[in-house]
């Protein structure tokens, strides 16, 4: 089955859990998708992900472009926890850890929320761009979707100009992603500081899409 096939929620579903078209100022969105390994293996990094979330927030929050962003978090252990898109500021930064990996199921599920979402703001006459970008240290093994579900559902983003980013931490997730098609990936090592410098990283590179006329797609990290 092609993506584009995948059933969608109807519109009030999507209305629902997601910031209603009233209660967004301007007509220039940007979409930030975050999905989130909270499995075993990143237990003993849990006190230093929480912090690094908050300074994500933090970061986009104080931006000139806050107003125009909104960030769905995705969480993903034994199994996918999709959020809808909230400003900013109601960006959830608790994190807890433990489980396996559904990276698939997050990259499916993630990727059918997105292309609702966007198209709903699409028909209210708002200008979508979006970023998708997924965080983890090891590869899936529990998801319902396969490997191939996931790798069509990134070339769905990418064939949509949506910035496809992934931060492998430890490096044990790279391969993977270059496989699933990710065009933008941030190796970083599996320490503190460098789990600190990636969500630096990735809320510069945020913030530096959203000011662009175009979306970054290579070059997603070069800031």
């Amino acid at each position: 089955m092609a993506y584009e096939e995948i059933e969608m929620d109807g519109l009030e579903d999507v209305e629902a859990a997601n910031t209603s078209v009233d209660e967004i100022d301007s007509e220039n969105i940007n979409l930030i998708f975050v999905g989130i390994d909270r499995s075993g293996s990143m237990y003993p990094f849990r006190g230093d992900m929480g912090k690094s979330l908050g300074d994500f927030k933090d970061a986009l929050t104080d931006s000139k472009e806050a107003d125009n962003i909104l960030v769905a978090r995705a969480d993903f252990a034994d199994t996918a926890v999709v959020g809808g898109y909230k400003r900013i500021t109601e960006f959830d930064t608790a994190y807890q850890s433990g489980g396996c990996t559904a990276m698939f199921d997050t990259i499916v599920d993630g990727t059918k929320k997105l292309r609702e979402y966007r198209d709903y703001l699409k028909n209210e006459g708002m200008r979508v761009k979006a970023v998708f970008a997924i965080f983890s240290d090891g590869e899936d093994n529990v998801s319902n979707n396969n490997f191939g579900d996931a790798k069509k559902a990134v070339e769905y983003l990418n064939n949509e100009e949506i910035v496809t980013a992934f931060i492998s931490f430890g490096g044990e997730a790279t391969q993977t992603a270059n496989d699933l098609g990710f065009r933008s990936i941030l190796n970083v090592n599996s320490s503190a500081s460098e789990l600190r410098k990636a969500f630096n990283c990735l809320s510069k590179s945020v913030i530096e899409n959203s000011k662009s006329a175009v979306s970054k797609q290579d070059d997603f990290f070069d800031v």
